[in-house]
């Protein structure tokens, strides 16, 4: 299956409109956990993103041009001074994407909304399905 990038963006707006506003680091992890969880589900990718693996992270090749190119992703700056971090919200309507993608996205955030980032990146990581999803 190939997604066209309309899809992609729009889950991506999907993750930002039920996390709120959430820095891409997080966004990147959420993306991740429900790639995988779909893979499993399904046999078969849920987008055609790609994950670029580094020591212990990774970051999704395209992320900030889906975000930077459409003005329904509003970003927020983080401010190091007052240790808030910076996010990106979505500020247009809830994108329509079909119900088995929003329960599997829904489940995700459900799952790991309790977690900091840097335990969600961990948990991704050590997934030993992140090397399907990731091309190893």
């Amino acid at each position: 299956m190939i997604w066209v990038k309309v899809m992609e963006k729009e889950i991506v707006a999907y993750i930002l409109t039920k996390a709120g506003c959430t820095h891409p680091f997080r966004v990147s992890r959420l993306l991740a956990m429900a790639e995988m969880e779909w893979l499993e589900r399904r046999g078969e990718r849920l987008t055609g993103l790609k994950y670029v693996k580094g020591p212990g992270v990774f970051f999704i090749e395209g992320l900030k041009e889906i975000i930077d190119s459409d003005p329904c992703f509003r970003i927020h700056e983080g401010d190091p001074a007052t240790g808030r971090k910076g996010c990106v919200e979505y500020v247009c309507g809830e994108p329509a994407l079909p119900s088995d993608v929003r329960e599997v996205i829904d489940e995700v955030i459900r799952r790991y909304s309790g977690i900091g980032d840097m335990e969600l990146n961990e948990a991704v990581m050590s997934d030993p399905r992140f090397a399907r999803v990731a091309g190893d």
